[in-house]
């Protein structure tokens, strides 16, 4: 999901409404599973259950999903750290 808006409106594709639906649903989701996965990190399990694992890999869907209605805008770093979280065995 990219963290800055660009300035000046791509002329390449705009959204349509139900496409900005989407995004603004989807962003709200990611705004959501981050604030669960903060709240499972103060709880202090860490990785001791599954839950901050599906919330991890639930925030990365929605990540990609996103960046697959916004083409052409780079990953942000944390996407990569999170890849990296999951890929350890």
């Amino acid at each position: 999901m990219p963290t800055m808006i660009p300035s000046r409106p791509s002329p390449d594709r705009r959204l349509s409404l139900p496409e900005t639906a989407r995004l603004l649903l989807l962003v709200a989701r990611v705004r959501l599973l981050d604030l669960l996965m903060h709240v499972e990190v103060r709880r202090g399990q860490g990785f001791a259950d599954d839950r901050l694992l599906r919330l991890m890999r639930r925030w990365l869907a929605m990540h990609e999903a996103v960046g697959a209605l916004l083409p052409g805008i780079t990953e942000p770093e944390h996407d990569a750290d999170v890849r990296a979280i999951l890929r350890r065995p």
